[in-house]
């Protein structure tokens, strides 16, 4: 399954910003002598959706620092994920397609426009840190991915700001990917090509630029927020090698299936925020983020998340939450080629039908409960319900109960 560049590191940025301060402050009440303590954390995540998806992510980090301005940091993670995915086919469909990561093949028929597939991830990333002058950080970072299909290698260099108070911090930041897609042959089929009659090309090429502006703020002693927007620009393959896509009549009496295309560039403007505040009089701690998502695409979409966690008996923490998500289509999605005979000599020039790229609202909520087994080590259970809800594509409205469970240690 190909793997793609998510919220997730644009989220680790933003992090930093926001908790820069705090670290640089920790930093300089801290003995000297514990400057060369070193920390090893140790995690196992389980994710499960029924009947669709499941990952077993295994994770290790070691970090440390090398002098009293130097800090450094190495992460492993292996990813397991089997499962079945929408292949963009209409239900109906009685076509093969291949699955992916080498799953074998998966029948597309009365069970639905699905496709099974087994791929496993191996992902190693890095980190420096320097503090340059007291209010002057800056963190450099690489990393590679490798799946069966994809392989990314990137890196970026963010630096950080804080005013004479502390009470800011200014952040900013590059980065950038050279991606290697296909499917697990290494293969990928002509965009728009019959899948019985398909021609074939070699792997796909993708590079990714990456800017970033931040802003935090310490309102008072029990709340921060930050903000930041990212620029984001992408050339190269950009289509699903996986993904296809039904040629039928108005009734979907289809006629043929294609392998979908995307544009060759995608650019996306991301804006991000967050609040964090300390309810007085104990440690509960409530949170509130907004996205915005636009893009050349004109996939537009709106995040909002929300959660409140409290401690009972000092061990245990409570979170419930909740996300709301709405994303208009692409300008290039279909959920059908409509043809009236089947004829293909009036072709679009991009179409796809994944649910990804569909109108979508989705609304999750949740609870996570964490047990602290030690100072340095818990155990994290997260149990939630999404419900899908699409405009229009190949596959129905649906909701998922979803349980995942996490186990981190960290040694000194």
């Amino acid at each position: 399954m190909a793997v793609t560049k998510t919220l997730k590191q644009q989220l680790t940025l933003a992090a930093g910003a926001l908790l820069g301060h705090q670290a640089a402050d920790a930093a300089e009440s801290t003995d000297a002598s514990l400057y060369n303590s070193w920390t090893v954390d140790v995690g196992y995540l389980y994710y499960s959706e029924p009947d669709k998806i499941t990952v077993d992510t295994y994770m290790a980090m070691i970090s440390g620092n090398l002098s009293d301005k130097d800090t450094v940091s190495l992460g492993l993670v292996f990813d397991t994920l089997t499962g079945s995915t929408p292949t963009g086919a209409l239900p109906d469909s009685s076509v093969a397609v291949t699955g992916v990561s080498g799953g074998g093949a998966g029948t597309v028929g009365g069970g639905g426009a699905t496709s099974s597939f087994d791929d496993t991830r191996l992902a190693v990333d890095a980190s420096w840190g320097h503090e340059w002058q007291r209010l002057v950080r800056s963190d450099v970072s690489a990393y590679v991915s490798v799946e069966g299909d994809y392989t990314a290698i990137g890196g970026g260099l963010g630096i950080e700001k804080d005013t004479e108070d502390r009470a800011y911090t200014f952040t900013a930041a590059i980065g950038g990917s050279v991606d290697k897609v296909s499917q697990s042959n290494e293969q990928t089929p002509a965009p728009l090509s019959e899948l019985s009659d398909a021609i074939y090309y070699g792997k796909g090429d993708k590079n990714t630029y990456d800017v970033l502006f931040g802003l935090s703020k310490i309102i008072n002693r029990r709340t921060a927020a930050m903000v930041n927007i990212t620029h984001s620009r992408s050339l190269g393959y950009h289509t699903d090698p996986y993904k296809v896509i039904s040629v039928a009549d108005a009734d979907d009496a289809e006629f043929t299936t294609l392998f979908e295309k995307r544009p060759d560039e995608r650019e996306r403007y991301v804006l991000y925020s967050k609040i964090v505040h300390e309810i007085p009089g104990g440690d509960d701690h409530l949170d509130f983020s907004y996205r915005y998502h636009t893009d050349s695409w004109d996939v537009n979409s709106h995040t909002v998340e929300m959660g409140y966690s409290f401690d009972v008996r000092i061990r245990h923490l409570f979170k419930p939450f909740g996300r709301i998500y709405y994303q208009q289509a692409a300008n290039f999605y279909q959920r059908t080629i409509v043809s009236d005979d089947g004829v293909l000599d009036n072709l679009p020039e991009y179409a796809s039908s994944d649910p990804r790229l569909a109108d979508m609202l989705s609304v999750t909520a949740g609870l996570k409960y964490q047990y602290k087994t030690s100072a340095t080590g818990s155990i994290d259970f997260r149990l939630a319900y999404i419900h899908r809800q699409y405009g229009s594509a190949v596959v129905g409205d649906d909701g998922t109960l979803f349980l995942t469970v996490d186990l981190g240690k960290g040694f000194d």
